[in-house]
């Protein structure tokens, strides 16, 4: 009797890269398959499709990421109106606000995204709205006032937010009086410092600049803020390279002001420090 074999192919083999079945997943690659770590950011107020009376508009945004966040971008119509860099930051969820102060009636379009730590940026969120009636004139806030409405905050609200016993911030420090921008071997970088009691309660520590020109020219607005990367216990620090800085070429000769800020998880400020008026940022000669 003649026989007859039958050839049998394990099934695993007709996978020529990968198989998928019941949850499993077989990769015959030689390289491991690495996937990108998300990197998101929203706009949560005002809502899409608004309709708003021409006045200052509170524009509440966020940004998250498992590797942290490094950079949360806001812009307006097209133009850039908020850039704050968290540099090497830990922080896998940032909240912030910022207050527009339209100049103009009509419809316009709101965008933010944000960077992730290692690099990656993430697509647009954006929202249109509609502003009706004249702008007011005059309507720009005091410089305190609009650096404070950029800083990541609560919602605000008719009763003030309770200040959490013991919350302060002490020991700050900058490592130079002056540096320079411009050409030349002069020093560009300052190392900015600070600790905060009960660092438990702290979820950012955010550092706001602004110049003061020394030949009495006058006085820059505070820019949007920069996240402090934490160094532990209870210790934040951030190194400023002076062409980084916004307006650092406003004055050839200044002085810079700073501030910081400490804010909880909520976006509630927790403890501020007076400004800082001690470091010179002048043209390297």
């Amino acid at each position: 009797m003649k026989k007859t074999y039958v050839r049998i192919i394990p099934f695993l083999f007709l996978c020529l890269a990968a198989c998928e079945f019941a949850g499993i997943s077989i990769n015959l690659g030689g390289e491991e398959a690495v996937s990108a770590m998300p990197i998101e950011a929203g706009i949560d107020s005002p809502s899409n499709n608004a309709e708003l009376q021409t006045a200052p508009v509170e524009i509440a945004y966020h940004a998250s990421s498992p590797e942290g966040v490094a950079a949360v971008e806001l812009s307006i119509d097209g133009i850039v109106v908020s850039s704050i860099e968290t540099p090497a930051s830990e922080q896998e969820v940032v909240a912030l606000k910022y207050v527009w102060n339209p100049a103009d009636s009509g419809a316009h379009t709101i965008r933010v995204r944000a960077q992730s730590s290692g690099g990656a940026w993430s697509d647009y969120s954006g929202i249109s709205i509609t502003l009706q009636g004249t702008p007011q004139q005059g309507q720009e806030q005091p410089q305190v006032a609009q650096q404070e409405s950029q800083v990541p905050q609560a919602t605000h609200t008719p009763e003030p937010t309770a200040t959490p016993e013991g919350v302060y911030i002490y020991d700050v420090k900058h490592n130079k009086n002056i540096f320079y921008y411009g050409g030349g071997g002069c020093g560009r970088e300052i190392t900015i410092s600070a600790k905060v009691s009960q660092p438990e309660k702290v979820y950012a520590m955010i550092l706001f600049t602004r110049f003061w020109d020394k030949e009495g020219e006058g006085l820059t607005k505070w820019d949007s803020g920069r996240s402090m990367p934490k160094k532990g216990e209870g210790e934040y620090s951030v190194t400023l390279f002076s062409e980084k800085i916004p307006n650092y070429n406003a004055y050839e000769f200044a002085v810079m002001h700073y501030q910081i800020k400490a804010q909880d998880k909520a976006g509630n400020i927790l403890a501020g420090t007076d400004v800082i008026k001690e470091v010179t940022l002048q043209i390297c000669q």
